[in-house]
């Protein structure tokens, strides 16, 4: 009980029991000094409009002991209004609710978490699913959905027994967590099944994809190490299906059946891999894939070449030209730089291409010089923005 100011005026022999406070320590202060520090100001104003308005106020609350011990009570507090119509005193009344608290815990972990792996299970990941996707809308983003399967996992638990499998599923399900971004869910389907659901990923489909598919390479190189289990040394490798999804509107299931229709593919195609479900975007993957790699030796394998595009002024006489950069590759051909210059510059093979061309284009200045015919001509060169950020270009 306080007075109209909130100072304490009585409290009860629970209220000792409750808080480990006596009665001669509190009367006279402020029930401030129960404050958890848990709440911010905003909460506290909410329970005083009330008070003010309706007389009442009741919630949860986390408290204070005077052993520094947190916990959650329930508190309901009354005005008592005198007869003049004024605020009096305050009434308040407080149960400890820290093991309803944890019965809740473990009825909520109970239905949203495996218990092998302590991962997110099929109903959780579906409630976060929904809600990504209607951030995704929102926000135009993309997001996508990995169907991941260990491979030959049957075998092991048939061989080795399920102890040991239980062992795999955890340690597969610790490094699935290590291989996420925060923001990320990571879940177990049951048996050997996890899905994984990215969010925030690029609205362009080809972007989403390459943002998909680094974090599937991660997962497979991760899950394909060697597992420590009971003193032995085991190997497994898992077989992944991904696919995207932005401003969806179809069902919920139908993503996770494309997903897990893209992992057969992976499983078809040779374990320890991933597939998408489109299969124009894993073949335009693959090319992109085929092109990076090839972009990583065409330098040194001079593939690169220049060529250079007249420059003419208002009399039509030339003035000087522009530096064209063509790759022959040796296998397709001529690749247009409209291909691969947004790859190199995603990847940074731009730094050491737009070097080579450059030093190239200084080369031919040079040789032109020697030609009364070109050595007064200029030379234009494009210079990607990567180059313009190196602090050693000028």
């Amino acid at each position: 009980v306080t007075d109209e100011h909130s100072v304490i005026m009585r409290v009860n022999q629970a209220f000792t029991r409750l808080t480990g406070y006596r009665a001669e320590e509190v009367i006279g202060s402020n029930p401030a000094r129960l404050q958890s520090g848990r709440h911010d100001t905003a909460f506290y104003q909410d329970m005083w409009d009330s008070l003010r308005h309706n007389h009442h106020w009741q919630g949860e609350i986390w408290n204070r002991r005077k052993n520094g011990e947190i916990f959650p009570a329930w508190l309901n507090i009354s005005v008592v209004i005198g007869a003049d119509g004024n605020i009096t005193n305050y009434i308040g009344s407080f149960i400890d609710i820290a093991e309803r608290k944890q019965a809740e815990n473990e009825i909520h972990n109970l239905a949203f978490y495996d218990p092998l792996s302590q991962l997110p299970n099929r109903r959780l990941l579906l409630n976060n699913l929904q809600h990504a996707i209607a951030v995704s809308a929102r926000n135009r983003t993309g997001g996508a959905l990995l169907f991941l399967d260990m491979d030959n996992f049957k075998t092991l638990n048939d061989t080795q027994g399920h102890n040991i499998g239980d062992l795999l599923l955890i340690e597969v399900a610790k490094r699935l967590r290590d291989c996420m971004r925060e923001g990320d869910t990571v879940s177990r389907f049951g048996g050997d099944e996890f899905v994984l659901l990215l969010e925030g990923l690029n609205e362009e489909k080809a972007f989403a994809a390459m943002q998909a598919r680094g974090v599937a390479e991660k997962i497979l190189d991760a899950l394909s190490q060697p597992y420590l289990l009971e003193g032995r040394e085991f190997h497994s490798s898992s077989s992944i299906g991904i696919t995207l999804f932005a401003n969806y509107s179809g069902k919920l299931d139908e993503l996770l059946k494309h997903a897990d229709t893209a992992m057969y593919e992976a499983k078809k195609s040779g374990r320890n891999t991933m597939r998408f479900f489109d299969p124009l975007m894993q073949q335009e993957l693959e090319v992109r894939a085929e092109m990076e790699d090839g972009l990583r030796t065409a330098l040194r394998k001079q593939e690169f070449r220049l060529y250079y595009q007249m420059q003419v002024n208002y009399a039509g006489h030339i003035i000087g030209a522009e530096v064209l950069l063509r790759w022959i590759h040796p296998q397709r051909g001529l690749i247009s730089p409209l291909q691969f210059i947004p790859l190199a510059e995603e990847t940074g093979h731009i730094l050491p291409i737009g070097r080579w061309v450059l030093e190239s284009a200084c080369q031919q200045i040079k040789a032109w010089e020697n030609d009364p015919d070109t050595r007064d001509l200029q030379l234009a060169v494009n210079v990607s923005g990567r180059q313009f950020r190196q602090t050693d270009f000028v």
